[in-house]
């Protein structure tokens, strides 16, 4: 029985729960139709203009922590305003991520603009909205007279050019910079907004009017306290996974607590990747141990509680990435503390800066090398200014005047080097900042030493004179060389002249004693020949065969002593004779000369190969001589062969086109091949191969005369083969 009353009391308390449920459900379904459902155009207008405000409250937090940075004389001011401006470019909210913040200065000029970056740096003081409020003007007036508020105007409908709709912001004033902050949302969207809204308020209010009131107030305190954590965190998680830089949170034993979006997109690791990792892995271990330096620095500041406990500190760190490859970053880092100030965790900011570090290596390493080379120049190079005072050196200065940079840097040229209080005569400075352009020139140093020195301008964009390069090159030894070297001309060409007037007599006296030789020697030949071949023809028959045969071999000695003296002319005038040099064509000169030695043994049965086209540069009538004498000598070495065959052809030797005349002669053994060039030296026997030995030294001559070389080469009963070339 007892358990049926407790069975029947527990239903009429769940009829009763049921009833208050249900009458709960009507007074709320009342409620929100009379109350809820009028309202909520104005609760969500409200709730965005609390949002927004919120929002350019985040934006002002991001300018007041770098700002913070910029009062501990941890970055520039410059520096500060930079990268605050390039964090709230990067700072985008909303469903679609397409709201943004911007920032103009006082004098209307507009600092970060995301979606009208065209405005960036323009002065939008006349900047009008389509219904002709001022809207830039509106901003600063109204951030000057109240500190900020709200604004509405007519704004082109994010990627959408030609629309334009009402829209609703929030601007705040940064007074350390005079700077008006300010974010804001369409109208439009509110209505998808309040339906959304609309239909959640119904579908929650089915699913929870059941819960009991205790359960509500409790659930409500609770969520009440979690939404208020969750609220401040979501303004800074906002920050962080919208931000281009990688943003990590770690507790005080170096764990990994959060990791930014931003660190899949520079290092390739996924959020939950990059979480697991140690911090050991996310950098080589130089690098660590200079973040760890960081960190205890900074526990060990803020343990101590002295005015720097705030600071952040920045360092340059290689990290990893997922790839295996390593990337230069730009890391700040700063504690994290509680309610307390105690240190609860580590925030740390890295930004990519490889391509920069790249460049600035590239950069300081072309300033090493450009370095070296001003340090190692022979030369002595300053920078000075206009008035001449010396700014830069290279170390040949310390060499040459024997003093430290202290004493010269920063004074006069000639005060510093010489101790004078004027410029030394015919400066070259001077003359260079006087032409306006670069001076060279050789000058003679007070100490006695001489100089090759320039002096080039340096300008400034306005083309105004700024300074000026001065280099020096101590050339007194070669000054010196020079003179000895002049002496020596002067003395050498003395020599040249007493030689060449010696050489003048010496071939006048050769002239004259060829003139003798020519007239004085050829009477007494002509004599001996002339009654030789007298007696021979009136009273040879009257002599028997032996003296005959002595007469006979008087005349032949007799022509060949007249024909000695012709070669020995012929090679006196060789040796003396003045060059003119002509384009010889030595082909047509070796084809006409061959027709010439046919006509003078037609029945020879003999053949000439020819190479047609080959030129040279020369005196024309000494190749002729050369020429003839080759082939005179190839056409008497093949006399006795059955048939005669003579070549003139080219080949290459060193580049160089050689020229050669070969026969299918007697030839000769190369082991005399050096003599037979010398003068009257015979390899065959003058009975069988009449001739002066003269020819070969003539060839010779005129060869080295051109300033060329002749050979041969040869093998007995082979034939042989001249070969020449003309310098």
């Amino acid at each position: 029985m007892f358990s049926g009353e407790m069975k029947s009391m527990q239903k009429k308390n769940y009829l009763k729960l049921l009833v208050v449920m249900f009458a709960l459900l009507v007074i709320i379904t009342l409620i929100y139709m009379l109350w809820i459902l009028p309202s909520l155009r104005d609760d969500i207008y409200q709730e965005k203009i609390i949002h927004t405000r919120e929002m350019v409250d985040v934006g002002i937090s991001v300018l007041e922590r770098y700002h913070t940075l910029e009062q501990t004389g941890s970055i520039s001011t410059e520096e500060a305003r930079q990268q605050a401006a390039q964090m709230i470019r990067g700072m985008h909210y909303g469903e679609r991520g397409l709201d943004y913040f911007w920032i103009n200065d006082y004098d209307h000029h507009v600092i970060v603009h995301p979606f009208r970056p065209d405005l960036e740096g323009e002065n939008v003081y006349d900047f009008e909205d389509p219904e002709g409020v001022p809207l830039f003007q509106k901003f600063v007036n109204i951030c000057k007279e109240d500190g900020g508020g709200h604004v509405s105007y007519s704004w082109q409908y994010y990627e959408e050019g030609d629309r334009y709709e009402e829209k609703l912001s929030y601007v705040s004033c940064f007074e350390p910079w005079d700077w008006v902050v300010g974010t804001g949302v369409y109208l439009v969207d509110l209505e998808a907004v309040i339906t959304q809204r609309r239909n959640i308020a119904l579908v929650m209010m089915i699913l929870f009017f059941g819960i009991t009131s205790g359960l509500v107030v409790f659930y409500y305190k609770s969520k009440s306290t979690e939404s208020e954590l969750l609220e401040s965190e979501e303004k800074y998680r906002l920050i962080a996974d919208n931000t281009t830089d990688i943003i990590y949170l770690l507790d005080m034993d170096m764990r990994f607590k959060y990791v930014s979006p931003a660190v899949k997109k520079i290092k390739g690791f996924t959020v939950k990747e990059a979480a697991s990792l140690s911090l050991g892995d996310t950098m080589p271990p130089g690098s660590l141990r200079r973040f760890l330096k960081v960190y205890d620095r900074l526990v060990a500041t803020a343990a101590n509680k002295s005015n720097e406990a705030n600071r952040a500190e920045q360092l340059e760190l290689e990290e990893y990435c997922k790839d295996g490859s390593k990337i230069w970053t730009n890391t700040m880092v700063n504690l994290f503390k509680n309610e307390y100030n105690t240190p609860v965790g580590v925030l740390v900011v890295s930004r990519d800066i490889t391509d920069s570090k790249v460049k600035q290596e590239v950069v300081e390493k072309e300033q090493r090398e450009k370095a070296a080379i001003l340090d190692n120049l022979a030369e002595l190079v300053t920078y000075k200014d206009p008035e001449m005072n010396i700014l830069w050196a290279n170390p040949v200065a310390e060499k040459i005047f024997q003093k430290n940079p202290d004493q010269y840097l920063g004074r006069k040229c000639y005060g510093a080097w010489y101790g004078r209080n004027e410029p030394c005569p015919d400066c070259h400075v001077q003359k260079a900042l006087e032409l306006g352009h670069i001076y060279y020139g050789t000058i003679n140093s007070p100490e006695g030493r001489y100089w090759q020195v320039s002096a080039s301008p340096v300008f400034d964009e306005g083309g105004q004179i700024v300074g000026i390069i001065d280099t020096a090159l101590d050339i007194t030894d070669l000054k010196n060389a020079e003179h000895e070297l002049k002496s020596l001309n002067e003395e050498l060409e003395q020599r040249v002249r007493e030689r060449t007037a010696e050489l003048e007599w010496i071939n006048k006296e050769l002239a004259a004693f060829t003139y003798s030789v020519s007239h004085d020697l050829r009477a007494p030949l002509r004599s001996i020949e002339g009654f030789s071949e007298a007696v021979l023809e009136d009273y040879g028959h009257k002599l028997d065969e032996e003296g005959r045969n002595y007469l006979e071999r008087v005349v032949s000695a007799s022509r060949r002593m007249s024909d000695l003296i012709d070669d020995l002319l012929k090679l006196s005038r060789v040796t003396r004779q003045e060059l003119h040099r002509d384009r010889v064509d030595l082909s047509a000169m070796v084809e006409a000369y061959s027709w010439y030695l046919r006509e003078q043994d037609p029945n020879r049965e003999a053949e000439f190969v020819i190479v047609a086209g080959q030129y040279v540069t020369g005196d024309a009538a000494l190749v002729r001589i050369a020429v003839e004498n080759l082939l005179d000598n190839a056409w008497k070495f093949t006399g006795a062969n059955a048939k005669t065959r003579i070549e003139f052809n080219t080949t290459t030797r060193d580049d160089r086109t050689i020229f050669y005349i070969s026969d299918n002669g007697v030839g000769f053994d190369m082991d005399h091949a050096g003599k037979i060039f010398n003068a009257f030296q015979r390899l065959h026997s003058a009975e069988k191969y009449p001739g002066t030995g003269i020819g070969l030294s003539i060839v010779q001559r005129i060869v080295e005369r051109h300033g060329g070389e002749i050979w041969v080469e040869s093998n007995p009963g082979e034939g042989s083969a001249f070969y020449f070339y003309l310098g």
